[in-house]
């Protein structure tokens, strides 16, 4: 009993309900989903292969004069190093692309090792070449983003922040992050994995375009139920079936799903506005697959992304009911018919 009351203050039920209550007094079954949510493209399709130079060339370069030039590379190539998640490679690469400048500057102001100096420029130019696609693959293709993406059981509730917070200040972070190549606080390793675990920590951005899915899926089966009934109102006199419609509409519509509707509209407005600007500092995605489902969760022309098949619903089940409502002579102003 506890398990169904806690259900009915879920937006899955209100939405369910709904449909099934306008399926119901319409006498019309309740039709497929006409959207499904945008499926997170697999690792190989949405990672960048990065150039692995640090056994073939720095290892065997006489670096003496550049002793942390040397460390970082020794770090590298340890055992640990060589399992490095893509946050802790980028934070690496970053350093690298440092030293390597320190390095060369040094040798040359002493105007030593001219041939180390020109293999170092080399290196250095190779890295700085790779930087880009290392910053797509800490975001996109490491665990965190995507697991915010993937992985959810449960529309975004319909009260509370659950994650919200944390999730935006995280993307806000990560994008002042991929623009800064200082390594003091707060753009140090510990504060970026502190980051991505706020990532870690919720399914805020599933949750959010999973509720923005549902929504259009329900408003989309109701629309087709309402275009479908014929005489609900016969010869434009209101009948019990229109009493019986509009009171589902007022009571699961207009009172639940209609402030839950704006609570996922403007919520989503915040993260597009967060989250694109972060996509737009990295390089384009290695592949097609990964650049359609991008488009899908964030852009808001594209006929099949997310927000824009929910405007679409918006309209159409708007258009839906003022019909009927017209029809019925019960829209605002409207006399009754005797």
């Amino acid at each position: 009993m506890l398990t169904g009351c806690g259900y009915r203050s879920t937006p899955e039920y209100q939405l369910e309900e709904y449909e099934e209550r306008i399926s119901t007094v319409t006498e019309q079954p309740l039709p497929s989903a006409t959207v499904s949510f945008p499926e997170l493209p697999s690792l190989r399709k949405r990672q960048y292969p990065l150039p692995d130079i640090r056994l073939k060339a720095l290892e065997a370069l006489n670096l003496l004069e550049c002793p942390k030039l040397t460390q970082l590379i020794a770090h590298r190539n340890n055992s640990l190093g060589k399992q490095m998640q893509p946050s802790q490679l980028l934070h690496y690469e970053k350093q690298l692309i440092v030293q390597l400048k320190d390095c060369s500057g040094y040798l040359q102001q002493q105007d030593k090792k001219p041939e180390l100096r020109e293999k170092l420029q080399a290196i250095l130019q190779q890295k700085e070449k790779a930087l880009p696609a290392a910053k797509w693959n800490m975001l996109l293709s490491n665990t965190e983003l995507p697991g915010q993406f993937s992985g959810f059981q449960d529309l975004l509730p319909l009260q509370g922040d659950n994650g919200r917070q944390g999730t935006l200040e995280a993307l806000k972070y990560l994008n002042a992050y991929l623009k800064d190549d200082r390594f003091s606080p707060p753009y140090d390793q510990q504060t970026l994995e502190s980051h991505l675990q706020q990532l870690t920590a919720s399914h805020y951005s599933g949750q959010l375009l999973a509720a923005a899915t549902a929504i259009t899926n329900t408003l989309n089966r109701v629309s087709v139920m309402l275009e479908n009934s014929h005489n609900i109102c016969p010869h434009g006199r209101r009948s019990v079936k229109i009493e019986r419609l509009n009171n589902v509409f007022q009571l699961f519509y207009v009172d639940s799903i209609q402030p839950y509707l704006a609570k996922v509209i403007s919520e989503g407005r915040d993260w597009r506005a967060v989250i694109l600007p972060l996509l737009e500092s990295l390089p384009p995605p290695p592949d097609k697959a990964m650049t359609d489902y991008l488009l899908a969760i964030t852009d808001s022309d594209s006929s099949w992304s997310v927000w824009n098949q929910l405007d679409k619903a918006v309209m159409r089940h708007t258009r839906s009911w003022q019909k009927v409502l017209t029809e019925c002579q019960m829209q605002p102003g409207q006399k009754p018919a005797d």
